[in-house]
């Protein structure tokens, strides 16, 4: 499925955190949406279901986003394909791996591929949260 829209603009006049989100499974992406449409200033631009979709969004779109969200494990292709794209990531561009069963090993190889930050699903889904709010401030 390509990329698709999932939500409006900011409604408090600033300059919202513009998303982007990588996730296949549709109740994690709808839990991960829900969570962060409660964070004021939070705009969720788009959303890729896999690898390719979520490159080409990406390529397209090289200023559009200032937060990506990758999860690891897609239907197509890897989470690890669109990080890798995110290498090339402009300066004020964050990217975070939140994905599930992370090994200290995974973890490694996203900060290698320059993640800004990586969490845990099924553990650190307040961390995360909580991540993304300091990005708002």
């Amino acid at each position: 499925m390509p990329a698709a829209a999932i939500s409006g603009t900011d409604s408090g006049g600033q300059r919202a955190l513009r998303v982007f989100i990588i996730e296949d499974n549709v109740v994690l992406r709808n839990i991960i949406v829900d969570a962060l449409r409660d964070i004021p200033s939070v705009d969720i631009l788009f959303y890729a279901d896999n690898e390719i979709s979520a490159t080409n969004w990406l390529s397209s779109n090289d200023g559009a986003w200032d937060l990506a969200v990758v999860d690891l494990h897609l239907r197509q292709g890897s989470g690890v394909g669109a990080l890798n794209w995110c290498t090339t990531r402009r300066p004020n561009q964050r990217v975070v791996v939140l994905s599930g069963e992370l090994n200290e090993e995974m973890r490694q190889k996203c900060l290698a591929l320059r993640a800004d930050a990586v969490f845990d699903k099924g553990t650190e889904m307040d961390a995360f949260l909580g991540y993304c709010k300091s990005l708002t401030a």
